[in-house]
């Protein structure tokens, strides 16, 4: 399973915090990678695949630090806007399907990447609650 895209914004409100999880969303669907936010100074950049800077990360000095730390290090950085030059991604992240309703999935403080409601239920229905398998 790949590892992870860290996206790192001001999180140092509720509202805050709440818009960067809900571009985090925009980031695994259009990346193709789960995506965590980073919600304090205490992530270590090399579990990560990549990061991108949301608008405002420079604002607060947690997100500030974690930014210039990725720009500075030899990683995969990306700005914010440039996620939107990728296509949504509409192909299901675990069964292959192609599912204009594929979208990704918030569990455990992760969104998945995309995957159809279909495997969704499937998983739901099979008592794994939370749980959305990688796909094979």
């Amino acid at each position: 399973m790949a590892r992870p895209i860290l996206v790192v914004g001001n999180f140092t409100t509720a509202d805050n915090l709440a818009d960067v999880t809900a571009f985090a969303s925009d980031v695994a669907d259009r990346l193709r990678f789960p995506a965590v936010v980073a919600t304090g100074r205490d992530c270590d950049l090399s579990q990560y695949e990549g990061v991108v800077l949301v608008d405002g990360w420079s604002e607060a000095l947690p997100s500030a630090a974690l930014g210039c730390e990725a720009l500075t290090t030899d990683m995969c950085t990306m700005w914010a806007h440039h996620v939107y030059e990728h296509p949504i991604n509409t192909v299901c992240g675990h069964c292959g399907e192609n599912d204009p309703e594929a979208a990704p999935v918030f569990r455990g403080g992760v969104w998945t990447t995309s995957v159809c409601p279909g495997c969704v239920q499937a998983h739901e229905s099979l008592r794994f609650p939370g749980v959305l398998l990688a796909a094979a």
